[in-house]
């Protein structure tokens, strides 16, 4: 298998045609899971003495990063196409409300390469890129044969391999006894088996683009106040057993003037649990994300990317390796396997 360079590189979309799709599940909500009279389904304030039980919580929050470092096509009739990917994940392990030093409170961080393709049966596993004086390190990327043929994928199926070191650093915070939450940033997958009943993950999805609620309900989360979440809800997806999920909305700051209902709003999405376990979670991972929140002036996304998701974003991006770096050295690396003789064009004097 021979992969050649794609010039068309990835700050745009490679030389294929991409299909914008709109592919929803459909799902039932259940609202009355926490408040079963919706006439008395109002706002509940988080408890403060939820947010002094934060103050001491060793609590990790896990996320992970994806990057298109390069494209690639291998010749033939048909053509087949991949993509150079560099994919990280870990967690900030955050232990009381004193200053913490980035690089100690890193965790479990891990970082996959791959060559994720669309072509049938690759011969070999690895590209293994070329020594360089000024790498200390060796790099290479893993083989990846792609679930779709569409190259419009490869960013989906670069993603579902971040989540799944995601989900490993996540178990691996769960199944340690001094961790009291464990915070992912972004929705819990919706076959998510993980830590269900252990009363300790929660996801945080901090651009809320779907209300799930119905009018009277959802009149609710706009009125929110800081610190106030509505009642717990459950998501229930009939197309897959055991997917079903709790949820609830969650303001972490006040709306300032000329601000949006939908400001400073995240939701939360916790696994399936009994009502007792899941509502101290709730109010605990709510004491979390408004202990936790940022401010405007040190990020465009606050206050809804937490400070230690943002530190730890910083932190996967730098462990990925230069991106212009890899890529010179993915072309030394092809050219260097390229030994097979073009075939003479028929226009050819």
């Amino acid at each position: 298998m021979i992969i050649r360079p794609d010039y068309w590189q990835s700050v745009y979309t490679g030389s294929t045609e991409v299909e914008l799709t709109d592919q929803k599940r459909s799902y039932d909500v259940v609202v009355t899971t926490e408040c079963h009279d919706l006439g008395h389904w109002n706002a509940i304030r988080v408890p403060d003495a939820v947010f002094a039980e934060v103050a001491s919580a060793c609590v990790a929050f896990v996320d992970g990063v994806r990057r298109i470092d390069m494209h690639g096509i291998i010749d033939g009739n048909p053509p087949y196409y991949g993509v150079f990917g560099s994919v990280a994940a870990g967690c900030m392990q955050m232990s009381g409300a004193h200053a913490h030093d980035t690089m100690n409170a890193l965790r479990g961080e891990v970082v996959k390469h791959y060559f994720v393709t669309n072509a049938p049966d690759p011969d070999m596993k690895t590209v293994n890129l070329v020594s360089d004086p000024s790498c200390p390190f060796d790099v290479q990327y893993e083989i990846h044969p792609s679930t779709s043929h569409d190259p419009a994928d490869f960013g989906q199926e670069l993603n579902n391999l971040m989540q799944e070191l995601e989900h490993r650093v996540a178990q691996d915070q769960v199944d340690r006894p001094d961790v009291q939450a464990v915070i992912t940033d972004g929705p819990i997958p919706y076959e998510h088996q993980l830590a269900a009943g252990t009363g300790k993950l929660a996801g945080i999805i901090k651009n809320v683009q779907e209300a799930y609620l119905q009018h009277d309900q959802f009149a609710t989360v706009l009125h929110l106040k800081q610190a106030e979440r509505t009642p717990l809800f459950e998501i229930r997806y009939p197309d897959s057993s055991g997917s079903s999920k709790m949820s609830f909305f969650l303001r972490l700051r006040e709306v300032t003037a000329f601000g949006s209902a939908m400001a400073n709003l995240v939701r939360v999405e916790l696994p399936v649990m009994g009502l007792t376990e899941a509502v101290h979670l709730a109010d605990l991972a709510s004491a979390i994300a408004v202990h936790y929140s940022s401010n405007l002036w040190g990020d465009t996304r606050a206050p809804q990317n937490l400070y230690p998701v943002g530190a730890l974003e910083t932190a996967l991006k730098n462990r990925l390796g230069d991106q212009r770096f890899l890529r010179s050295v993915i072309m030394r690396t092809l050219a260097a396997g390229d030994a097979t003789p073009r075939p003479a064009s028929p226009f050819q004097a």
